[in-house]
């Protein structure tokens, strides 16, 4: 009898048991459709502004401010699957993406780099763009000639009919631009490099594109050789005991907005082994400062270098806007350099195309300027002595 009831018990915990199981593995199973699991992330090393989380049928994209705030998150997945419970609010990008806009000549850098030229469609600012092939294509027609950046062409726009736009703007209902792809049927993607400081944290932005497009194996490998040879760059300038001054830029309608310590132009003058004359400076206006002419003479009349001098090709046309700048000792000495060496028909500069990727040999250039004493004809890549 003992060995019954014995028996009896066994079987009730078994049955019991099972259907403990049975419970939890629905529960599950139903928790994970509603609720879908990141099996894995992209997180950047440098950069804070993004992110990539994979899931089993789609990823996201999650673009933030600088500060952390969250400001928009796209999900890229299959034509015909249905967005996920939790992703409403996403930006929906079709997979694979074949067809691109571009609004700004950094997003075309960014596409030629990851060898993905083709999936441009259309593009706004055609005499600025560096890029021979796209150039040549808009002018053949195979690529859409969409106006410019601030006064787009929307009916170009909707004809081309793209998986995807990439914009420097914001996902914002406020944005005329945005408000009119949106009803249009045009998914905006804004990309926010421009707005970091730290230029491997610029670089890096690279992944980014190649998030969309289904490349993120070439983007990681470009950035890591990008990476590699800047911090190698580096460490040779860490050993040289020379650290000539440095100032930049030309007042503009009067003002002349100089960097301060925490922007990205003057980062890489300090990365290069260069001291910047305002690098201790706080910023007033962005990452800028707003000064005079008089106020910048005071510091840098004696700087030993002068570097992005604006559009000028040439010292005489910065003569031209105002011959008190033969008064600067960089001017007097011929050194006055510009990323000019690599310009569109239009004046156009392919140190902001693919110079944000390639902060290497932006900064290769200016350590060339700052620390060579061997002749520097041919050997810039972007930038330019002006004479």
């Amino acid at each position: 009898m003992k060995k019954k009831l014995f028996h009896i018990k066994l079987l009730l915990i078994a049955i019991l048991l099972g259907l403990l199981t049975h419970s939890c593995t629905y529960h599950a199973s139903s928790t994970q459709s509603s609720h879908p699991r990141i099996i894995d992330s992209l997180v950047p090393k440098y950069s804070h502004a993004f992110r990539v989380d994979y899931y089993e049928h789609f990823k996201v994209v999650k673009v933030f401010s600088i500060t952390g705030k969250f400001l928009a998150s796209y999900i890229i997945c299959t034509k015909d699957m249905s967005i996920p419970e939790g992703f409403s609010d996403a930006v929906r990008v079709n997979f694979p993406v074949a067809k691109i806009v571009c609004m700004s000549t950094t997003h075309i850098g960014a596409l030629k780099l990851l060898d993905a030229r083709d999936l441009i469609v259309a593009a706004t600012n055609k005499d600025y763009i560096c890029d021979s092939i796209v150039s040549a294509l808009i002018k053949s027609g195979l690529i859409k000639d969409a106006g410019h950046d601030y006064q787009p062409d929307y009916e170009v726009i909707a004809q081309v009919k793209p998986d995807l736009l990439f914009s420097d703007g914001e996902n914002s209902g406020s944005s005329q631009m945005f408000a009119k792809m949106k009803a249009l049927g045009v998914n905006v993607v804004c990309s926010r490099d421009y707005f970091e400081q730290e230029p491997l944290a610029r670089a890096e932005w690279i992944k980014f594109f190649g998030a969309f497009i289904g490349k993120e194996k070439l983007a990681d490998s470009i950035f890591k050789a990008v990476q590699l040879d800047y911090q190698d760059q580096i460490n040779g300038v860490a050993e040289t005991g020379d650290r000539p001054t440095v100032f930049c830029n030309l007042p503009y309608s009067g003002v002349w907005y100089m960097p301060c310590g925490e922007n990205y132009v003057a980062k890489l003058i300090t990365d290069a082994g260069g001291t910047f004359l305002w690098n201790k400076e706080k910023p007033i206006n962005g990452l800028n400062l707003t000064l005079n002419f008089e106020q910048v003479y005071q510091r840098a009349v004696d700087g030993d270098y002068w570097i992005n001098t604006g559009t000028d090709i040439n010292l005489q046309q910065i003569v031209n806007t105002d011959a008190k700048f033969k008064l600067f000792k960089a001017f007097k000495t011929g050194n006055v350099f510009n990323g000019v060496n690599r310009l569109s028909a239009g004046g156009g500069m392919d140190i902001w195309e693919t110079g944000s990727y390639t902060p290497n040999i932006v900064l290769r250039d200016l350590t060339l300027i700052f620390h060579s004493h061997e002749p520097l004809m041919g050997r810039l890549y972007y930038y330019k002595q002006l004479k």
